[in-house]
């Protein structure tokens, strides 16, 4: 197995680990107790928060402990807006922005928020220019990501924020994929809202920050109530364990960016070129200058997302946002930069990091060209030369998955044989089989197709089921195709697909 999917969460620091076994395995202590144990929590809460604010060039005053990014930009948008009321108020945002940024303006939005969402450019951006072109007079925040957690793309957030400053204008800043790995000093760029999250940068799961400027001073509406905590914007009992390990590995990430920012663009660059040299049909998603180092994002022409991620089973990489990763649509930060749904359906997202090596990267190169080289074969592409995927890692049924991994059937059997294909409208889903009759038998029979690997296991039980039937035999429902194949309600129309299939065939069979 080789891990690629840094940008979905990281493995924890071993200093962060050590800075938290402490008050996991004895050490004890509330840190809003009055009492010895209390003030010891409290000591290791309050360096935790000097270790984040020397992160980003910012007061340990300005930092407010949260449970995570989506909290923290929850806190922020709805925070900032509740204090100067919604009455009247407009936000700018962005189409590409993370789930927490865009579900919590939707929400906003319900209640009377006016929103100017902004598209991207082709490569991800978001222009200063744009933005400004935006503002209103009643423009009370705008809301911005300063790396796209897909793509990699960066947004001059640093340029921008002065402009927004003397307009007046709060500036919220989604710094989850930028803190850790790109120089950030706030006492330089005039941001008054930034979140944090400590599992993206070798931190501990379950603790973030929103760092809110102290002068000029930025106002927020808490948003959870009980206790008053953290000057009175969260409430609720800190988690020094966690606190002190997302100040340590703060510390580590502050000592390790320069030198981590070059190995990994290096390694970045070395994969694409990898791919690129031998796949034809690759499309970069994001832009290829003003990108995070560890981040690629790409798409590939003539395969279904679903099959390649499926014949990946042994590597860690993403479609898109693990926050949106309950859904199977295609990734909506693609399909904002012009990407079709197919496209934006067969990308991936690998996010490499510390522990990444350049073998692995290598290794992860020939993987991915080896599977996308078998499912172009399979669609009819190209030869066909299929590849037992290594592990079945999205838990499908062993009768799809021994059908999928093993398509011996998969090939083009020429001129000579009868072929028939079936199709849903959008293209999808595509099956073609194909058969040579001898003696009134069908002797030889195989397939080509293209869609899930549900579809691609249809295909393959078919070819072989085919073989040594004759014509007037072909008597096959969905309803068979579901039962000797396990197939589910939720691909049922892979069924449907290959009983159509079997009757175009039947049809072009009793016409040859």
């Amino acid at each position: 197995m080789i891990y690629l999917d840094h940008a979905a969460t990281t493995p924890l620091d071993p200093a962060a680990l050590q800075a938290m076994l402490p008050w996991l395995q004895g050490e004890v202590g509330n840190p809003a107790s009055d009492h010895a144990w209390g003030h010891a929590a409290r000591a290791a809460v309050e360096r935790a928060r000097g270790q984040v604010a020397a992160l980003l060039g910012a007061q340990p005053e300005e930092i407010v402990w949260t449970s995570g990014a989506t909290e923290s930009n929850n806190l922020a948008i709805k925070g900032a807006l509740e204090f100067r009321g919604l009455r009247g108020a407009h936000l700018v945002t962005a189409r590409t922005e993370h789930k927490s940024v865009v579900d919590s303006v939707r929400q906003m939005e319900s209640q009377g928020l006016r929103v100017s969402w902004l598209k991207p450019d082709a490569q991800g951006l978001i222009m200063v220019e744009q933005v400004l072109a935006a503002l209103a007079p009643d423009t009370a925040l705008v809301s911005l990501m300063w790396v796209n957690n897909e793509t990699g793309t960066i947004n001059p957030v640093e340029a921008l924020a002065p402009r927004l400053r003397e307009r007046g204008i709060l500036f919220h800043v989604d710094a989850v994929q930028a803190a850790g790995k790109l120089p950030i000093d706030l006492s330089r760029a005039p941001i008054d809202l930034l979140s944090l999250s400590a599992h993206k940068l070798y931190g501990p799961q379950g603790i973030g920050a929103l760092f809110v400027r102290k002068r000029p001073r930025a106002r927020l509406s808490p948003q959870l109530h009980g206790g008053g905590h953290e000057q009175g914007m969260r409430s609720g009992t800190l988690p020094t364990h966690q606190i002190a390990g997302f100040g340590e590995a703060c510390r580590v990430a502050g000592e390790r960016l320069a030198e981590e920012g070059a190995r990994l663009a290096a390694l970045r660059d070395h994969l694409q070129q990898r791919l690129q040299q031998v796949l034809p049909g690759l499309h970069l998603n994001g832009h290829p200058q003003d990108r995070v180092p560890g981040i690629l994002n790409l798409s590939f022409e003539g395969v279904e997302g679903e099959s390649l991620r499926a014949s990946l089973g042994d590597l860690a990489v993403s479609s898109g946002s693990a926050c949106s990763s309950a859904t199977r649509e295609p990734s909506y930060v693609l399909r904002a930069l012009g990407r079709d749904d197919e496209l934006a359906g067969a990308s991936l997202r690998f996010s490499l990091g510390r522990g990444t090596t350049a073998a692995e990267v290598d290794r992860a190169a020939a993987r991915v060209i080896e599977a996308v080289g078998a499912l172009r074969g399979i669609a009819g592409a190209g030869s066909a030369v299929p590849v037992t995927p290594p592990v079945n890692a999205h838990g499908y049924p062993a009768a799809v998955w021994a059908a999928f991994s093993h398509p011996v059937h998969a090939a083009d059997l020429g001129e000579g044989a009868v072929a028939a294909t079936a199709g849903s409208p959008a293209g999808a889903l595509r099956l073609r089989l194909q058969a040579q009759l001898q003696g009134g038998r069908i002797v030889r029979a195989a397939f080509q197709a293209y869609g899930c690997p549900v579809t691609l296991a249809v295909g393959e039980w078919l070819a072989g089921w085919l073989e040594g039937r004759r014509p007037g035999e072909l008597h096959l429902s969905a309803a068979d195709l579901r039962t000797a194949l396990e197939i589910g309600d939720d691909k049922a129309q892979c069924a449907l697909l290959g009983e159509d299939a079997v009757l175009a065939l039947e049809r072009q069979m009793s016409l040859a």
